[in-house]
């Protein structure tokens, strides 16, 4: 049933995390967008960490525990973000630094002027590299930020038993609501269904690149919870380029092991990026072994399992999260005709080489492979269970695994799995995009995206954008730049 009241949203977020300074710039606008009540609620990342047993410790920095491709990626990837958003970033040398006298006078000020005191606040540790940890500078940033009560603040404010317990109770609540960091995004009305079918009361989000997540929800929310009636719902993941037109011959390679239920989730949209494309892209399947280039970079064979337990629950549920979004984008596109029916497979790890061989040897089985691995529940690392897929799937089973296991087959893959390194490719699925050149040949633009969940940033990319020289700012698509209201479209 439709509800006609706003939604409220909570916002936690630690002024010593880059990715909620990225958030907290697009945070108002989106709860505009969504006619949401907007708290903003500090927290201390260092507390969270605690808690939770994270691997990087209580004053660590979640990338203290990547191994050194992975860094690479990442550190590529934050710069890529900062420059579609246009956000000014001169990070301070000894970061992390202790936020939490900033936290308590967050705290001490009323709800009215958190959000320019916490602008303040972001941009004298993100920006000017002040030291957030003096408590004149404090002050002194909260006579800038120009918020009224600033004049009258004094050191006492920062033992203030008031503003002390705030941040302790904040930091309580979101801890016990299942965040693994900042910023959270707590939506406290919304009732949905976890990955096991139980009903639900209230829902978090983790992380500045799964704000579409939280748009998608509150505007659901005025439609009884419906993603699906959430027009456009593909608009609300970010662009700097709105165009669905690749301006160049286009290539683009895709790179997988069956191994991976993200890589599964990013081989379901590739069919949709070619119609949206009208098939005016090429897509180059790049099967490698993912689990000896994890041997190779330091990683841990199990990503999952090196993590702390409340971001693995996290990590489940995003998974989840993520296939009830794409059905419901597929569902208003049509790009496929039946939606994902994701299940996690029982005996896991699944054994790929003998999956990823087959694939080479006739790429027309891949969907059949998938299907077995993500959603049917079979255990296709027995080779006898695999042949039996195969025969169910129109093809010869055990002829295309005996074809799978000639040396040919096994140095191709042995091969773009020695290219995967080379390339510095750091998990699945990793996009790489290729434009034609004037005088023919193919250049890569815009480096190795990492991760389905940047898809829009390969949809930019095929659609023209630098970069470097790019200057516009990216946002959401035009049918939800206005305020929007769901109550009047239902």
């Amino acid at each position: 049933m439709a509800s006609y009241k706003s939604p409220q949203l909570e916002f936690y977020y630690d002024i010593s995390c880059p990715f909620a300074y990225i958030a907290s710039t697009r945070i108002e606008a989106l709860a505009s967008r969504s006619s949401a009540k907007l708290i903003w609620r500090p927290v201390l990342l260092g507390a969270i960490y605690r808690a939770t047993a994270a691997p990087q410790g209580a004053a660590g920095s979640a990338s203290d525990v990547f191994n050194p491709t992975k860094k690479t990626i990442s550190a590529a990837s934050m710069r890529r973000t900062l420059r579609r958003y246009r956000i000014p970033y001169n990070a301070p040398p000894e970061h992390p630094r202790k936020t939490v006298d900033a936290l308590r006078l967050l705290h001490y000020v009323s709800n009215t002027e958190r959000p320019a005191l916490s602008s303040a606040l972001f941009r004298a540790y993100w920006v000017d590299r002040l030291d957030v940890t003096d408590r004149e500078v404090l002050l002194s940033i909260a006579i800038r930020s120009g918020i009224h009560s600033a004049n009258g603040l004094t050191k006492e404010v920062f033992e203030n038993l008031d503003a002390r317990n705030s941040l302790k109770v904040a930091t309580a609540d979101a801890i016990r609501r299942g965040t693994p960091g900042v910023p959270g995004f707590w939506i406290p009305d919304l009732i949905w269904r976890d990955s096991l079918g139980a009903e639900r009361h209230g829902k978090l989000y983790w992380g500045q690149d799964r704000m579409h997540f939280v748009e998608a929800s509150l505007k659901s929310w005025y439609g009884g919870g419906s993603l699906s009636k959430v027009p456009h719902l593909e608009q609300l993941m970010p662009r700097s380029i709105q165009s669905n037109k690749a301006p160049f011959k286009t290539k683009m390679e895709f790179w997988y092991d069956f191994s991976s239920p993200w890589a599964f989730l990013g081989w379901t949209q590739l069919e949709r990026i070619k119609r949206m494309y009208e098939n005016d892209i090429e897509i180059i399947l790049k099967p490698f072994l993912l689990g000896a280039l994890f041997k190779q970079i330091g990683a841990p064979m199990l990503p999952m399992m090196a993590v702390s337990n409340q971001k693995r629950s996290y990590m489940n549920q995003d998974l989840s999260d993520w296939v009830s979004f794409w059905n419901a984008v597929n569902e208003q596109q049509g790009y496929r005709e039946k939606p994902i029916n994701f299940q996690w497979p029982t005996v896991f790890p699944i054994r790929s080489p003998t999956l990823l061989r087959c694939a080479i040897v006739d790429q027309s089985c891949i969907p059949l492979l998938y299907h077995a691995c993500w959603e049917a529940n079979a255990n296709v690392s027995d080779l006898s269970v695999l042949a039996g897929v195969l025969d169910n799937g129109g093809y010869q089973g055990l002829d295309l695994i005996q074809k799978a296991s000639t040396p040919q087959i096994k140095d191709i893959l042995r091969q773009n799995t020695q290219e995967a390194l080379d390339l510095g490719i750091c998990g699945v699925p990793s996009y790489r995009v290729f434009r034609r050149a004037p005088n023919g040949s193919f250049a890569e633009a815009g480096g190795t995206i990492w991760g389905q969940d940047e898809t829009a940033i390969v949809e930019d990319l095929i659609s023209g954008w630098e970069e470097e020289s790019c200057t516009t700012i990216a946002d959401i698509g035009d049918e939800h730049l206005s305020k929007y209201s769901m109550v009047s479209r239902l």
